[in-house]
């Protein structure tokens, strides 16, 4: 059986800074996911680390969901997370918004924990070729979305 590691724990607690961006009910979500994610490898030991992140941390968001204001994060510096200076959220935070909660979710499993498609659906118990639509799905949306953030930071506003 391999343990919970350092990097388990963290790839937990960045799922719920992304998905919720709110410092607070990140912090509360994480502890509640990472002891699900303990009982599920205690009662299934041959569980690969990734498909109980996954399916943990599914768990606890559907619990939280009704209580984030998506668009309208709740962070701070103060609060220890250590999100470079130089990152600009905002096109994070226009697609948090608009995504529908499945494209939300398969970005910050595939791109930022880097979880492998096939843990991702064995994780939801959903097919492979569903991840791959969902993960497309998103990407077009944040892509378009960063574009108009680069475009306005490179000077070209329009006038």
């Amino acid at each position: 059986m391999t343990a919970m590691t350092e990097s388990d724990v963290q790839s937990i607690a960045l799922f719920f800074y992304f998905s919720l961006l709110d410092d607070q009910k990140a912090i509360e979500a994480s502890s509640q996911a990472l002891v699900l994610c303990r009982g599920r490898k205690n009662r299934n030991p041959e569980i690969k680390n990734s498909v109980a992140i996954v399916a943990a941390t599914k768990s606890v968001w559907d619990k939280y969901k009704v209580r984030v204001s998506r668009g309208r994060p709740n962070t701070t510096v103060e609060s220890g997370w250590l999100i470079p200076e130089s990152l600009d959220l905002g096109p994070w935070r226009e697609f948090q918004k608009t995504a529908s909660e499945d494209e939300l979710l398969t970005v910050i499993w595939s791109k930022i924990l880097k979880i492998h498609d096939d843990d991702i659906s064995a994780g939801l118990g959903i097919t492979e070729g569903t991840i791959r639509y969902r993960l497309g799905r998103a990407l077009r949306k944040l892509g378009s979305m960063t574009q108009g953030v680069s475009k306005v930071k490179n000077g070209s506003t329009g006038k």
